[in-house]
This record gives structure tokens, sequence and C-alpha cells, in this order.
């Protein structure tokens, strides 16, 4: 802390001559000997064991195989699984105790950051008949499907889902597989609109892949290790085909705020790989039962590039715990490490109420079990499904290269929190993410009076896109000022670097939006000024500030306050997503006459910054840093009455912008 005038003219000094204090600036005020994860066992077990890093590729080499020796010396068996290409686990098998104790005794241990009972994993697949009958469905051979990989326990083949299977693959016989739990997910991509009994997805061009990487595991256990090599082998097997895959499973150990897990690590590493996208379960915790708090998410669900996604409630019958279009009581909570939001977003997975005895029921979500049975199974497993299926109609219907960057935009730049959700508005990303989407065809489609805009494009270190004429439409102006609303996403593939706990995302984005009053000429001879045209009298009016609070107080009643409105302060935190919702009816006074008038000109701008990890790397490795990201906004009159679109497309074409439209199937029927 700088407690007297007399350290602030010391650090002056410091930073005035860097070339003499370079090594003496420093934030570190304490040092503190490391010490690795020891978890042991009274039991023979199998043992989690993660070597440290020491971000030297030969070194850690020489250094695996030093443990391997050891490993080998003392005859434990042991099996390696790369999680990424940063971070490869050893598995230690059937190990004594006798043996843990002799291996943290020996000259190895010092090498490594964490030794643990290697996690297994296991499923609650309870349910309630429904009785609820309906006609078989078949895929229109004339039309094209899009495929959403099931990585569970199988699918069964009755009369509902035989014809939707398109293939499977699996690393289990079946003797030990029970496919009650993928056969019910598969059912929520298939059926789900008809059997929640409205259209809430849209999806009509969907299949389903069966990936089996579960076994029943009332005859046989599966380790951690184990899943995330199923996972790997399956999904690089068919990755050029399948593009969207639903993992609807958890391991049962909550997350830690303070580093990111093994297993998301694992999948955001595959998805990188190989071009998917991952819909993933945020898990079920059943504290509601007891009265106690719901606990946070389950390892995995703190995937950065995973859409995890928690459940609300479709209705609320006699019972039940949750009201209708609330969090379901089971549905784990946010935020993730590092504070970043997640779960993503949510979607309809059921309710649940207590029995005389105090045992759980689930209610309120039908879906398709053994047998062709209609039953109600209520659980994040089963609003995940639907996310998928909706981000693989969106592949379906638009016609271009897979985005999974893209396909996650739109989604959640559609996703707005139901009226009904009874909670402060600063709670509501924890439980919820950014809401529940739109269906297919709101994604897809403007009404005349709203346009959205899509920036899909890599940002180099030091680079920046300055955007001084942004089409900001002139029918958005009344009575001499500008009104409307504007919504923002922003989602960014932050590199990332498993090494560095808390820090594993490395990249941010920031994104400013506003007006100013003239464009100025800059003298780009001086340091950092890149650009000979700059602004002046700038505003960015996505930042909360520019907001009346008493004028949103007095507009909590409104559909945009009730739905879309959002309180996150982002700052310069490591969020891979970013969404920002304003009305500009509820600024100021002072600040409405300085910057909303007729006269001003809009600009967008958009640049990157890197943690100083992954600036050292890439220095010595002599890459370039970048990242890729998708930017959309929309800018929407609430009244419904201006022709925004036209106006946003006319300014586009002033302006001389290269532009086009998204590419979307032209047999699509849209329901008006």
């Amino acid at each position: 802390m700088i407690s007297n005038q007399k350290t602030v003219s010391e650090i002056k000094k410091r930073f005035s001559q860097p070339n003499d204090y370079a090594y003496e600036i420093s934030c570190i005020e304490e040092i503190n000997k490391f010490n690795p994860t020891i978890v042991q066992s009274k039991e023979s077990e199998d043992y989690k064991v993660k070597l440290i890093n020491f971000q030297n590729y030969a070194l850690n080499n020489a250094l695996m195989n030093r443990f391997e020796k050891y490993l080998d010396q003392n005859r434990i068996e042991y099996q390696k699984t790369r999680y990424s290409s940063d971070l490869e686990i050893i598995k230690l098998k059937n190990t004594s105790p006798i043996a843990i104790d002799a291996l943290l005794k020996s000259e190895v241990f010092d090498l490594t950051e964490e030794i643990i009972p290697m996690p297994k994993m296991y499923l609650e697949l309870d349910s309630l008949e429904t009785g609820v009958t309906f006609p078989v469905q078949s895929p229109n051979p004339y039309e094209s499907y899009s495929i959403v990989g099931i990585l569970d326990t199988g699918i069964e083949k009755n009369k509902y889902l035989a014809d939707w299977i398109v293939g499977k693959e699996s690393h289990y016989p079946e003797n030990v597989i029970t496919p009650s739990h993928g056969t019910k997910v598969a059912s929520i991509i298939t059926y789900g609109d008809i059997l929640q009994g409205e259209e809430v997805v849209g999806n009509k061009h969907v299949r389903v892949f069966d990936a089996t990487v579960f076994p029943d595991t009332n005859k046989e256990t599966i380790d951690e290790d184990d899943l995330i090599r199923n996972i790997q082998e399956i999904v690089r097997n068919n990755c050029k085909e399948i593009k969207v895959w639903n993992l609807s499973v958890s391991i049962i150990r909550e997350i830690t705020p303070d580093k990111f897990s093994d297993f998301a690590i694992a999948l955001d590493s595959l998805q990188d790989e190989c071009n998917i996208l991952i819909c993933k379960s945020a898990g079920n915790c059943t504290n509601f039962a007891l009265g106690e708090p719901i606990g946070h998410l389950h390892e995995g669900a703190d995937s950065v590039r995973s859409l995890v996604v928690g459940s609300l409630a479709f209705s609320s019958e006699d019972g039940d715990i949750a009201k209708k279009n609330n969090p379901s009581p089971f549905s784990r909570i946010g935020p993730g490490p590092a504070y970043i939001v997640k779960p993503d977003l949510v979607h309809f997975g059921g309710n649940a109420c207590l029995d005389s005895k105090g045992n759980i029921k689930e209610t309120s979500n039908p879906t398709i079990g053994m047998g062709a049975k209609t039953i109600y199974s209520s659980g994040t497993s089963f609003s995940t499904p639907r996310i998928a299926a909706l981000a693989a109609e969106l592949t379906n219907d638009i016609k271009e290269d897979f985005d999974p960057l893209l396909i996650k935009a739109l989604i959640l730049h559609s996703c707005n929190y139901p009226a009904e959700i009874n909670m402060p508005i600063n709670e509501r990303t924890k439980y919820t993410g950014f809401g529940k989407p739109a269906t297919v065809n709101q994604i897809l489609y403007n009404s005349p009076n709203e346009a959205t805009l899509i920036l899909r494009d890599t940002l180099a270190k030091g680079q920046c896109i300055d955007i001084k004429d942004f089409p900001m439409p002139d029918c958005l102006i009344k009575n001499g000022y500008y009104t409307g609303q504007i919504v923002a996403t922003l989602v960014y593939d932050s590199i990332l670097e498993p090494s560095q706990g808390f820090e594993y995302c490395q990249s941010n984005m920031n994104l400013k939006f506003g007006s100013y009053d003239e464009k100025k000429k800059r003298d780009t001879s001086q340091r950092s000024i890149l650009n000979p045209v700059g602004k002046e009298g700038t505003k960015n009016v996505l930042l909360e500030s520019f907001y009346s609070k008493r004028k949103q107080a007095s507009n909590l009643d409104s559909d945009f306050a009730l739905k879309e409105r959002l309180l996150i302060q982002y700052g310069d935190k490591y969020y891979p997503v970013k969404k920002y919702a304003v009305d500009l009816s509820e600024v100021t006074d002072a600040n409405r006459e300085k910057y909303l008038t007729s006269d001003k000109q809009w600009f967008l701008y958009l640049d990157g910054v890197y943690r100083n990890f992954s600036e050292l790397k890439a220095s010595s490795n002599n890459f370039e840093l970048n990242q890729e990201f998708c930017l959309i906004i929309t800018l929407r009159d609430p009244m419904g009455k201006a022709e925004v679109y036209n106006g946003v497309t006319q300014k586009l074409d002033e302006y001389n912008f290269w532009h086009s439209n998204i590419k979307v199937d032209t047999n699509i029927v849209i329901n008006t």
C-alpha cells in the first residue's frame, strides 16, 4: 500500500529510470513455498497424478521419463492420458497406501503438482412415467439434416428413435450398457417440441449419432481419464461430419473459484483441435430436498469453449418447487472460476417436487425412455440437448462453413430472461447465465423495426478495429435525439493456458460503442498513435454510468427491464463472452443533451490485451498473438414503428461498407 508522499516519489523515480530499476519494480509482496495437492485413501485405489509444467518441452519430457522410470522400478502400473497439448495425466492403477507413502517420500515427489484419487463418474437416472403417447415421426429423405453427437450411455433403437439414429460408435460391449439416459437425451433432440407441446426450439432437421462413452456404473465403473479418452477418440473419428456434440455427463465434484478443472481443459482443447461445439450440462444438485442452498457447478461445466447449460422449469404444478420460467430447483449455479459467466444460458429441463416421505419426484419435462415409454425426466441433462438441437439446426440452416464462434454468438445474442424470473437483476447470471435463447426462426430473421449486424474477424496483438462511420439509422432520431435499444454480444476465442490456474484465460477484448462530435487529424509520429484520423467528444454508451438509476427504477416493469437489462461490470475482466443491453430512453438528462443529439456521429471500437505470460511465451517462441472474435449488434425501435432494417442498410451503402446477408436455407418455413 502507498501510504506517504516519499513512497510516491520513489515509485516515480524508479519508473522514470527503468534501465536502472528494472529488476526492482514488482508487485510481489510475499513468496511462499509451493506445496502439491495431496489426497490419500486408506484403501488401494487408482490415483490421478499431474506433474508440474515447467514451460519447457525438453525439460518436461525429461522429468516425465524420470517419473515413469520410478514407477517402472517400483512396479506401479500406470496409464497416461493427454487431456490437452499442455496437460498429460498419469493414472496409477490399484495403488496401495504403502506405495503412495513411498512415492511421497521419494525424490520424484518434487515433480508433482497433484496426487489425488482418480475421480469416478456417475449418473442419476430416476424418472416418472407419464403415459403420454404421440405419432412416430421420420426424417424427410428429400431434406438436409444436421447431426448431434450424443456422448452418453447409448441410445435404444425404439420405434420413435430408430430412424433418427445415423450411426453408432461404442467403447463398451452391450452387456455393460444400459442406454436409458442417452435415449432420453436423444428424444429431446428429435422430439423435444412435440413432447413439450409447443415450439420452444424450432428444430426440424436434426438427427443423432450414438457415441457411447459411458457404461452402466452399476455394472462397470469409469474414471475421469477413461471418459476423456473415450470422448476424444469418438469425436476425432467423426468430427468432419458431426460438428455439434451433447455432453450431459458431469464429474460429481464442484468447481473451485481459483482454477479450471482438468476435465474442462480437456474439453476446451478438443473443441479447438476438431473445430466443434460441445453443449455441456451445468450439473444437478439435490440440496433443495434438504432445504439447503443450491451447489455450484460440477467440474466440466467450467469449460470456456463449451456452451454450458442450466435448467428452467417449463411449468409449475401443485407441489412443484420452482415457479414457471424460473430456475429449476436442481440446476447448479455459477459463476465459473475467475468469475466468468457460467452457465452460459438455460433452457427447459423440468421441475421437481417432494412426496410425503421427502423423496424427489421429477415433473414437467416429458422424454422418451426405454421401451418407447414417455416419462418425466428432470435435470440439466435434458435442458442441454435443447441447446444442442438449436445449435445443430442453425448449422443446418446457415449455408456457410461451420463456425462455432458464430453459432455461439447467435445463440447467446438471442438470449433473454423470462419475465417471470423472480430474483434481483445482479443475481440472474449466476443462475441463468445470459438467459434462455430464442427459437431458430427468431434468431435468423429480423423484424422491420430492428437490424442485426455481425462482425466476424481475427484481431492480432497491437491492432484495433475503429469504425468511425457506424451506420446508426436516422429513423431512430425522434424529437432531435437518438433513441432505441442496443444489444451487443462479443464472443472471442481467448488464448488458454492450462498451467496458469486462475489466469487460464490469457487474452481479453474490449468493446466501445457510442457517439462523438467530429473527426480530427492526429500525429502518427507520436508513440501509440496508429490512425491519422481520430474522434473528438466520444462517449461509450455501453457504460452503466451513462444511465439514470432513477429512470431505470421507474422502468422496472417494462419488457426490456424484465427480459434484457444486464448489470455486469466487466472492467478488465477476462470474460470470453461479453453482452450489453441498453435502452437510450434511460440515459441521464445531462448525457442525453450532451451525447445523443441528432448531429452526433457514431463509432465502434474493438481492441485486445494479453497477459504477460502469453506475451513472453509468444516472444520467446516467435509467433504472433491473435484472437478470433464474433461481434453481433442489434439496433431496435422498442415502439415497433421505425424501419430500422432499411435505415441501417441505407447507411451501409452510403458509407460504402461491404456487406452481405447470412446465407440461409431457402426451404425454411417461417411460421407467422
